[in-house]
């Protein structure tokens, strides 16, 4: 299913109506992806969005954003700050995690910001568990029938992925036990026990290719597409996603990766294209490759 709304100057009430074209009701709960820069112009910027996911949701939605932080990997004795560690997800992320009302789970990397409804219930877990166990942030949205929203990004950027591997078993990823220092509303700093999950390595040259899960959910009709702007948008069930998962690991755990011998799988559709970015450094100094997805290639504006 595809809709567009075909002009690049955004109002928010125009983001309202597209959001609702995706799927998005009153009450969703809504795990957002994001990149700016493929919207094209929005009055008002990142605040502009997240106001019209908000309106979009109402009192009784809830709305989640990854905040990650990979600069602590370099760190020799990191010092976890969940009130003020900056998101390294992007403009809008920083802009939710930044809001007086937003709350944000404790965790090595992969923290996320929730404002609404269900904020708590996903934000107060363990965070001596692994960011993927059944009992994380991960296994409370799936309980609540999570909707994950792409916008401008392929499932290169999903980490629901993750999620499913974890749920998958997959032999490649491994645990591994921290012990770190967190900072306290209150200031104070209390050693904490974290987990990680990271690959051992991968083998040849098989790397993680989140996009052919993806296509499959799309072949199936399990993802809506639209586009906000020039940003070209994806909406799925985080249940549909990990049931898929499941489903495909079972006849092969390499479903997470691109075969061997092929390249990574690039997404495609009738409302646009992908545009691989410069390589871009995380806070651990790690290059990577996004995938913007737009309608307008050439209105795209790479960064310097």
């Amino acid at each position: 299913m595809s809709d567009t709304l075909g002009n690049n100057r955004l109002t928010r009430e125009e983001i309202v109506e597209g959001l609702r074209r995706l799927g998005l009701k009153t009450g969703d709960v809504v795990l957002a992806h994001s990149a700016m820069r493929t919207f094209g112009y929005i009055e008002g910027g990142a605040e502009t969005v997240v106001a019209a996911i908000r309106d979009v949701l109402g009192a009784r939605g809830t709305f989640v954003v990854p905040t990650f932080t990979f600069k602590h990997e370099t760190e020799k004795d990191p010092v976890i700050d969940p009130d003020n560690d900056p998101s390294e997800m992007g403009i809008i992320t920083e802009t939710v995690r930044r809001r007086p009302d937003a709350l944000r789970s404790k965790a090595y990397r992969h923290s996320f910001a929730a404002i609404g409804r269900r904020s708590r219930v996903i934000t107060d877990v363990d965070p001596s568990l692994s960011p993927f166990d059944v009992r994380s942030a991960f296994g409370v949205m799936i309980a609540l029938d999570t909707k994950v929203l792409m916008l401008g990004l392929d499932y290169h950027s999903s980490t629901s992925h993750h999620f499913a591997e974890w749920l998958c078993e997959v032999p490649y990823r491994q645990t591994i036990d921290l012990d770190v220092k967190v900072r306290q509303a209150d200031g104070t700093i209390v050693q904490q026990a974290m987990v990680d999950y990271q690959p051992f390595s991968y083998a040849g040259d098989q790397q993680a290719d989140f996009n052919r899960l993806g296509q499959l959910m799309e072949d199936r009709n399990r993802v809506t597409v639209g586009a906000l702007g020039n940003c070209v948008c994806r909406c799925f069930s985080q249940r549909d996603l990990i049931d898929l998962a499941q489903e495909e690991a079972d006849k092969d755990y390499n479903i997470f990766r691109n075969p061997e011998g092929k390249d990574e799988w690039i997404m495609t559709t009738k409302l646009g294209s992908t545009v691989l970015s410069p390589k871009i450094s995380d806070g651990a100094g790690r290059s990577d490759i996004h995938h913007w997805c737009v309608v307008d290639p050439s209105k795209l504006k790479m960064p310097s």
